[in-house]
């Protein structure tokens, strides 16, 4: 096999690193054990570092050059060898003739490398050949690899394997240097890769998630370009005033001045006059534009950064490793997680504010997540979300957010088209479930009343970080 890639050492070139490294090791003194990855100890021998690697692709044996000791807290296989074998001299280094199991033996007691492809493992039998520890839990059939039970060698390879006898790396002198070097060689070059790879996952991950963001954003731009047709509405019932009917009527015909003066079918309120009626499509109009400049400043920001993690995932093979830098992945909610009744939104001071998602939510919010001092808010006369203001540490509500918990309480009602809406607001603790009523239907005491006169801007900032906005965005 060339030396172009991973593959465990056979048994020719176990038994050449053995010979070459027994009169090196043998009787020398054992200092510190450690692991170096999940699978990989390195034990001090004299002045030699021996590594021993149950790496399912790369299991082998040779001495390290590496200088570097974890200073981390030793692993329990790790400990273990390193309370038993440390202070103690290396007795004798053997490998099963034509197999692949190396035997550091330690008096009675010894340290087995099963250096076997996919089922190495690193195991420690105690004096009376039971198990002690292993570095890897077994899967096995045939055998029962645990702690307590007695080792049983695994079964003979067949004759005919792949890899016996093959030798590429030569023999002695020297063999165990070249094994080192290639093996450093190629597990680094193997750790490229695969930080490439999860590299190039986490950018298409990201990648997924501007692209939802830039289909939401887009849906909103055309919304709110289809709001310039409210104010053509608006503008030509205004023109027509005088010649059109009063209350009663659901839709109007007028001239498209606009256009070429065909008759144009305007849908209308029955309950209100043409003049109302134009007032309410300039409210709407109104409404959807306010936040138009946020949505292209989002749309062009987002773009610009698709740009960005486009132009670093074609580059991906050429960077260095260490600029692999990646924008984190937000973190999923367990699946087990409690699902939260409310959406929750941040006031200019920087302070929570709980809207309920809806009749059911309503009174979860408000008798199970809120607290007794917690300020509460609602429409008046009109079905609306719960709002809470957590007030935790007894200070009073800041004005900024109450006047952003009334706009948001007026927003999620009924009401949410008009200029003004009457909010009523007191504290949890003066609200009692009536018995039998719908869920969300609540008795009030103590109550106040606020005029809230809808900000368009306002609203925009607040609406900005709708938590559903950022629940389609993670996906």
């Amino acid at each position: 096999m060339p030396l172009d890639r991973l593959a465990p050492l056979s048994d020719a070139e176990i038994a050449s690193i053995v010979e070459e490294l027994r009169p090196r090791l043998v009787g020398q003194l054992i200092g510190k054990a450690w692991l170096r990855g999940p699978d990989t100890l390195v034990v001090e021998i004299g002045r030699e570092r021996l590594l021993l690697s149950a790496n399912p692709r790369a299991s082998r044996l040779h001495v390290e050059k590496d200088k570097t000791i974890a200073n981390a807290p030793a692993p329990p296989f790790a400990m273990l060898v390193r309370r038993r074998a440390g202070g103690r001299r290396l007795a004798a280094l053997d490998v099963e003739p034509g197999e692949r199991v190396v035997t550091l033996a330690f008096g009675k007691e010894k340290l087995v490398a099963e250096l076997t492809g996919p089922h190495a493992n690193l195991l420690w039998v105690d004096e009376e050949g039971k198990v002690a520890a292993v570095l890897r839990r077994s899967s096995s059939t045939t055998r029962v690899v645990a702690p307590g039970h007695p080792y049983v060698p695994p079964a003979p390879a067949p004759p005919d394997a792949r890899w016996r006898g093959r030798a590429r790396f030569g023999s002695s002198p020297g063999v165990g240097a070249r094994v080192a070097a290639f093996f450093v060689e190629k597990l680094a070059e193997e750790e490229a890769r695969v930080r490439r790879e999860q590299a190039a996952v986490q950018l298409r991950r990201a990648l997924s998630r501007l692209d939802r963001r830039e289909r939401a954003l887009e849906g909103d731009l055309r919304r709110v370009t289809e709001a310039a047709g409210l104010r053509k509405l608006a503008d030509l019932l205004l023109a027509h005033l005088h010649d059109l009917p009063g209350r009663g009527a659901t839709s109007v015909v007028v001239p498209d001045d606009f256009e070429d003066g065909a008759p144009l079918t305007i849908p209308v309120d029955p309950a209100l006059d043409a003049r109302e009626n134009a007032t309410r499509f300039y409210r709407q109009h109104k409404r959807l534009t306010a936040g138009r400049k946020r949505i292209d400043e989002r749309l062009a920001a987002t773009r610009a950064e698709k740009a960005a993690l486009l132009a670093k995932l074609a580059a991906l093979d050429t960077v260095p490793l260490e600029a692999l830098a990646v924008p984190a992945a937000p973190r999923p909610r367990p699946r087990d997680a409690e699902r939260l009744p409310y959406r929750e939104y941040r006031s200019a001071a920087g302070e929570a504010i709980w809207v309920g998602r809806g009749a059911k939510d309503n009174d979860v919010l408000t008798f199970r997540h809120a607290r007794g001092g917690d300020l509460w808010l609602h429409c008046l006369d009109a079905a609306g979300a719960h709002v809470v203001v957590s007030l935790r540490a007894g200070k009073p509500v800041s004005e900024a957010t109450f006047l952003d918990a009334a706009t948001l309480a007026a927003h999620f009602s009924q009401l949410s088209g008009e200029a003004q809406v009457d909010v009523l607001y007191t504290h949890v603790k003066n609200l009692r479930r009536p018995k039998g009523a719908p869920p969300g239907r609540v008795f009030t005491s103590d109550t106040k009343t606020v005029r809230v006169r809808m900000d368009a801007a306002r609203l925009a900032r607040l609406l900005a970080v709708d938590a559903s906005e950022l629940e389609r965005e993670g996906g």
